[in-house]
């Protein structure tokens, strides 16, 4: 069995997603350090995270069992490991425990990416708004904090207490790492360093130019993205293909590379999520959690002075759809280009075939052209 365990729990739009992607794509070089980081793509550590919070057999489909194949890849594994998903941070304590004990007889170590909640909600709500909510800023920001939203882009993944609280049922003090985000203005690389540092990590051989973050929309792009959501029908209503295509294609190919405007919760909304950062804060220290990075990172409040997404005029947003369209139509142009291609290919060599082969191209063309 793995010795160690690096158990990362989260919390959601903490830079998890540039953590997890350094960590995969340099698993060769993780591995001669004796480090593993287990399943056959990054996704299984999500598909885990669900059945770590009781996801059924018949929800999981073709993905049940992957949390069983982590921890069974772990215990054949000698040298220390690593299991990275934010949503884990919604686990209950009896969810956690079962976790932890799945993963015995390794010593688990419990680490927690946190950020100042200021900083935090304007990427909660955009995540939400690329995938099953429809609400706008202020609206999402009056719920959250009323405690009226549930699943991952709400206040049950980022209240830092009640995360930790549970988590604290199953793993001792000691073994508690929380890793604070740096806030604006910090060094390059800052984060990874705090990240390398918790986890113990040689990265001499690392290729550091591999990751990506999930980088945020601006103010008038998310605006547009709001607007365009109540539109989505068919099989865009699907979680799998919204993520593909509202999320990835929509939401971080067009409208993200147009880099928009920063922009913060209203002042009435910054002003609770910083007491509450200030009560995180607190809570950390009387705990006596290790620490890396700065406790006081949790009170930034250095809100954009962008235009918050519900005062975007509509001209702004006539105009961001108008390049998202341009930048659409050329995508089409060139899928449509490449598919005129290979279909002309593939009739050119329908015509060098003898005609006994003739049945078999024309079912090549058909199957090529989605027919």
């Amino acid at each position: 069995m793995a010795r160690t365990v690096y158990l990362h729990i989260g919390l959601p739009k903490t830079g998890t997603t540039f953590l997890q992607t350094t960590m995969w794509e340099n698993r060769d070089a993780l591995r001669k350090q004796r480090f593993l980081y287990p399943g056959t793509s990054r996704m299984d550590h999500y598909h885990a995270s669900q059945e770590v919070r009781g996801a059924s057999p018949a929800r999981m489909g073709r993905n049940a069992g992957v949390w069983r194949r982590l921890v069974d890849e772990l215990a054949a594994w000698d040298g220390d490991g690593l299991v990275s998903h934010e949503f884990m941070s919604m686990a209950t304590a009896e969810q956690a425990q079962a976790a932890v004990a799945a993963l015995a007889p390794a010593e688990v170590q419990l680490v927690v990416t946190v950020r100042s909640y200021v900083l935090q909600f304007p990427a909660v709500w955009q995540e939400a708004l690329k995938m099953n909510s429809d609400l706008g800023f202020d609206e999402f920001m009056d719920r959250a904090l009323a405690g009226k939203l549930r699943g991952g882009w709400s206040w049950q993944s980022q209240d830092i207490p009640k995360v930790l609280g549970n988590w604290a049922a199953a793993v001792p003090p000691e073994r508690i790492t929380v890793v604070t985000v740096p806030p604006p203005g910090a060094p390059r690389g800052l984060l990874w360093e705090r990240w390398r540092e918790a986890i113990h990590l040689d990265d001499s051989a690392f290729d550091l130019d591999v990751s990506y973050a999930n980088e945020s929309l601006g103010a008038a792009q998310a605006a547009l993205l709001e607007r365009v959501k109540p539109h989505l029908s068919g099989p865009l209503e699907i979680g799998t293909v919204r993520h593909r295509w509202v999320r990835k294609y929509f939401g971080h190919e067009v409208l993200v590379p147009q880099r928009g405007e920063r922009f913060g919760p209203r002042p009435h909304h910054v002003a609770e999520l910083a007491t509450r950062s200030a009560a995180a804060r607190d809570w950390i220290a009387e705990q006596g959690y290790a620490v890396v990075g700065d406790l006081d990172d949790l009170l930034s409040t250095a809100t954009p002075d962008g235009t918050h997404p519900g005062d975007v005029p509509d001209s702004e947003i006539v105009d961001v759809a108008a390049r998202a369209i341009e930048r659409m139509i050329r995508d089409v142009r060139e899928l449509t280009t490449e598919r005129d291609r290979l279909k002309a290919k593939l009739r050119r060599r329908s015509r060098r075939q003898p005609v006994g082969g003739t049945r078999a191209v024309a079912g090549r063309i058909r199957k090529a052209l989605g027919k």
